[in-house]
């Protein structure tokens, strides 16, 4: 092995200036050049892997086993019920920790639901884990790029993340460090460069040398520090978190003053005084909100992981669900990715070569395998005997590749007309445009005298000769009708953003149903000032640079709009980032996938009405079972306050509670939170559900009042008024359950007749286990009109609390 004689880097900039020394340091380690003929052999790969010198991080896309036990069972909530059911074991009152066994099988569920869907994720993980190739043994091999070890030599082409910290070895690449550095320019990389895990390649290809792995690896510093400041984007989680804070202050102040109130004010015996204070907090504590937020989203992985979905980031399903803007590449969504030669329009050709030549020639000297390059290849063929003097690779920004022969003395350029002849398109605008009116995609070939070097950025159009036009048609997804249809009904605006000439892609898009597909515009050499003006007026952007897509996706956000992102290349990396939501397809870029919250591993643009229905549903529900937790969390400290004030003792035991808990909460929502729901998600979660919430709370308080009022002229004891509220809670909560379970279908139907049903037989059968009594008639009448005005006023309720949520949002936006 010969000693690593490395050249400085040529880069043409330094992406990484503040961790210069820690580069030549990286350089410096690797002291013998691994060959870029053989690789290292499987002994030297052993002694490797003997030492740990591998490319294996700790980074995890979902919980340990621990740590889902551990977030299930050790919540505040569950440590505020223990303590209550540990005060309550204290004064022999075991009839009263009925609560507990709510509190345990929603423990239980969570547990098994999270479970079940971190196996999930891993399975589907395995589907989409990067795939490196490595020289070993002289031979290609494919592996995975936890396997790469310290001074393997990987083979990168278009497309291809950079999985460890290397160097060039040979070859010429460029590769794009946004995802470091949050600058978008390509970078050129030359033999003895350093590349740094976590770019990507946009163009060319090249061997390198892996000088660091694992935990070494720059990008694995950054994603450490990264670790401690970084938080979920999820309102919903946000919202439950701040409720938490508020109801644990609240439950510790106000439990207090209810002890108080009843042990040391109206001086009832102790044991009393404890079973009335656990009756108050444990009514105001939402215990199983939290775990049913947690065991929806991790249903919601599951639901999404059979429609070959894999869910990277948890809360994505909550911005999934919000999303109104679908920003959609047309490659490999509207269309299925094929592309097929239609026809060719050859100009006057003095080069001694036929188009088909021409074209053979540039496919062996590119060595691509995308669409394009495979219809090309279909048509013309592919020589790989004459070898080029030197190439300019395809990269998005530049939409254009060219290579020179020494032997003929000739360069040959093929891609985009407009990027080729920038200044000159006039020439042969009139025959583009005409077969890009067809929906055709148009290559302009041409010829060049100029000689070209392998590291050069562009050519000059002045010594370029057009040769021909080769017109492409992508074949639209049988299904994309249907798909674009879905969102259109389900108020979700589309909007195409492609690097293709916009007239072909507006065929295209008015083709597969999208509206005002008419609307089109290029942005070539457009600002980002004049991208703000166009954002709202076109709905197809063409000959989009990527990093104008992020942009695009930057400025629709700002209009207040979820906007999803899907993609597959590299082009759609920096948008994909940007954008609240984004889903890659598994076909596409490696890099495109590992950047992306969802991974479609069908790569089928049909599944995503599926997966933004899944969205709705997880949100949708979390949202309506979060009234019937929060009606009672209302009602219980607004009795509290009450009771405090006017010296009452508390109405309602723990155990009594279970009615509620029960038939009101428990067994509804684990029903409700499964339900299909495709309602567009609006608004503020925590707005929603505390004043969806707060009719049923402000009605129970209410009719408490009329009881203690009404209750005194008819000299009703504690027993018959502790009786009467338990009654009118539950049949409230019930009602608050009518209106959530609207509008009704068989199952949600034969739910509620359900809980009814167990309501009146828990009352006939076991009214002594829950120490309630026989009410005379006097009481029985005022329950029945209380039950009437009731049915009544939850409506009006509803509509003042609807009007006050309105008048909120407008003072808010």
């Amino acid at each position: 092995m010969k000693k690593n004689n490395e050249k400085k880097s040529k880069d043409n900039k330094k992406p990484l200036a503040n961790n210069d020394k820690n580069s030549k340091k990286q350089v410096k380690r690797t002291i013998k050049r691994t060959s870029t003929s053989n690789g290292l052999s499987v002994k030297e790969v052993n002694d490797r892997l003997e030492k740990g010198l591998t490319n294996f991080t700790s980074n995890r896309t979902s919980k340990t086993k621990k740590e889902i036990f551990k977030s299930n069972i050790l919540t505040i909530f569950n440590l505020l019920n223990l303590s209550i059911a540990i005060w309550l074991i204290t004064v022999n009152s075991f009839k009263n920790l009925t609560f507990m066994s709510v509190i345990i099988i929603n423990t239980i569920i969570g547990i098994f639901q999270e479970l079940k869907a971190k196996r999930t994720i891993e399975k589907l993980s395995l589907f989409s884990a990067p795939i490196v190739e490595v020289l070993r043994d002289g031979e290609i091999k494919n592996i995975s790029s936890e396997d790469i070890v310290i001074d393997d030599i990987v083979y990168l082409t278009l497309g291809k993340q950079i999985c460890a910290d290397s160097v060039v070895s040979s070859g010429t690449i460029e590769v794009n460090e946004s995802l470091l550095t949050g600058e978008s320019d390509a970078v050129v990389k030359e033999p003895g460069s350093v590349l740094y895990s976590g770019s990507f390649v946009v163009s060319g290809e090249c061997y390198a040398q892996v000088t660091k792995v694992g935990e070494d690896n720059y990008i694995q510093k950054l994603v450490m520090q990264a670790k401690k400041y970084r938080k979920p984007k999820s309102e919903i989680m946000n919202s439950l978190r701040m409720l938490i804070k508020i109801v644990t202050v609240i439950v510790i102040l106000v439990g207090a003053a209810l002890f108080i109130n009843q042990y040391v004010i109206q001086d009832y015996d102790y044991v009393s005084s404890v079973i009335g204070t656990a009756g108050g907090i444990i009514g105001m504590i939402p215990s199983g909100l939290f775990l049913l937020t947690s065991l929806s989203l991790a249903y919601g992985v599951i639901k999404l992981g059979s429609y070959n979905t894999l869910v990277q980031d948890l809360y994505c399903i909550e911005m999934l669900a919000r999303v109104n803007v679908l920003c959609l590449d047309k490659t490999g969504t509207i269309t299925d990715g094929t592309m097929k030669v239609r026809d060719v329009i050859e100009f006057e050709n003095k080069t001694g070569l036929t188009t088909k030549q021409i074209i053979s020639l540039l496919q062996g000297s590119f060595k691509e395998n995308n669409a394009t390059a495979i219809a090309l290849q279909k048509r013309f063929g592919k020589n790989s005997k004459t070898k080029p003097s030197a190439i300019i690779p395809f990269s998005s920004a530049r939409k254009y590749s060219a290579a020179s022969y020494k032997e003929l003395k000739l360069a040959f350029v093929l891609g985009a007309p407009e990027f080729i002849f920038k200044n000159r398109y006039k020439e042969i605008s009139d025959e583009v445009e005409k077969y890009a009116e067809l929906g055709y995609r148009v290559l302009l070939l041409a010829s060049s005298e100029e000689v070209i070097t392998n590291n050069q950025q562009s050519m000059d159009e002045q010594l370029m000769t057009p040769l021909a036009l080769i017109c492409i048609e992508d074949t639209i997804r049988k299904d994309a009708i249907e798909t674009i249809n879905y969102f259109k009904q389900s108020g979700v605006d589309v909007r195409v953003i492609s690097g293709d000439n916009p007239l072909t892609v507006s065929k295209i898009a008015k083709r597969a149903g999208i509206e005002n597909a008419n609307k089109y515009v290029s942005l070539d050499g457009k600002t980002d000032e004049e991208l703000s003006l166009l954002v709202n007026e076109y709905t197809v952007f063409g000959r989009v640079s990527p990093s104008q897509k992020r942009v695009l996706v930057k400025l629709l956000k700002k209009k207040r709009n979820v906007v999803a992102m899907t993609g597959d290349g590299v082009n759609d990396i920096l948008a994909l980032k940007e954008a609240d939501c984004s889903i890659a397809m598994a076909n596409g870029s490696e890099a495109a996938r590992n950047v992306s919250h969802l991974v479609l591993l069908d790569s089928n643009f049909s599944s995503m009405p599926q997966v933004v229905k899944e969205g709705r549903r997880v949100i949708n529900n979390i949202q309506r079972v979060a009234t019937l937790y929060l009606t009672k969390t209302i009602f219980s400290f607004l009795i509290s306050v009450l009771v405090i004030a006017l010296h009452y003792p508390y109405p309602i035991q723990t155990i009594q509670l279970m009615f509620f808990d029960f038939l009101v909460i428990g067994v509804p929502s684990l029903y409700l939170a499964v339900e299909p729901n495709n309602n567009q998600v609006r608004g503020r979660f925590l707005l929603n559900i505390l004043t969806s919430a707060l009719p049923g709370g402000l009605l129970v308080v209410l009719n408490y009042l009329v009881l203690i009022v009404v209750g005194k002229y008819l000299n009703l004891s504690y027993a018959e008024i502790s009786t009467s509220t338990v009654f009118i809670t539950t049949y409230v909560g019930l009602l608050v359950l009518y209106r959530v379970c609207k509008p009704f279908n068989a199952g949600r139907r034969l739910l509620f007749i359900s809980m009814c049903v167990l309501f009146a037989g828990a009352l006939v059968l076991f009214n002594g286990f829950f120490d309630m009594i026989m009410l005379g008639v006097p009481n029985i009448l005022l329950v029945v009109v209380i039950c009437q005005y009731s049915l009544v006023l939850l409506p009006l309720l509803v509509k003042g609390s609807t009007k006050l949520r309105k008048v909120i949002y407008k003072y808010i936006s």
